[in-house]
């Protein structure tokens, strides 16, 4: 018997009634600094990872040898493809706020792990779990569960606010 999380699954609900868990925080911010992910497909996928092959367009995240994410644009196609081969995969879409940031400087205030060995899972400031990714460049993808991501993205603008007050005193005292 396969186990279904229909209040997980985004996918499943009317697409009228869908809010981002970010969306109060981020409100006239610049996706440029801060771009809401949430609404991208994300099953979590329990047992052995080798077994798991990624279709086009989607992005395996291994965590552990029996855990992992996969990001995908149908998650329910993904489940399903997945269970056939033999692993316990969910629907995660709703459980999970995910955002992307640019700055290494930044991802340094918010975390200690070693942004040079990403993905992987740790803690945020405050010990806030989350997955991490890094993408080329600068750019980098976090996902924490949706009812913190809230509070974690309105700790990362304050971040960001810090950092531009500290590059204006820089500039202008480099102008004086």
């Amino acid at each position: 018997m396969s186990v279904t999380l229909d209040f997980l699954s985004p996918s499943r609900c009317d697409p009228d009634v869908l809010v981002s868990p970010l969306a109060r925080a981020l409100a006239g911010i610049d996706p440029a600094l801060v771009e809401d992910l949430s609404a991208q497909g994300k099953v979590e996928i329990r047992g052995d990872a080798d077994r798991v092959e990624p279709a086009e367009g989607e992005e395996l995240i291994r965590l552990t040898p029996r855990r992992a994410f996969l990001l995908t644009s149908d998650p329910l196609a993904a489940v399903e493809r997945l269970r056939a081969a033999g692993v316990r995969a969910y629907d995660v879409t709703g459980g999970y706020a995910g955002f992307a940031v640019r700055g290494e400087r930044l991802m340094r205030r918010l975390t200690d792990l070693d942004l040079e060995r990403l993905p992987a899972a740790g803690p945020l400031f405050l010990r806030v779990p989350a997955i991490v990714l890094r993408d080329d460049g600068d750019r980098f993808r976090i996902y924490v569960a949706q009812e913190l991501g809230h509070d974690v993205v309105l700790a990362v603008l304050d971040a960001l606010d810090g950092l531009q007050a500290l590059e204006t005193a820089a500039s202008s005292e480099g102008g004086a």
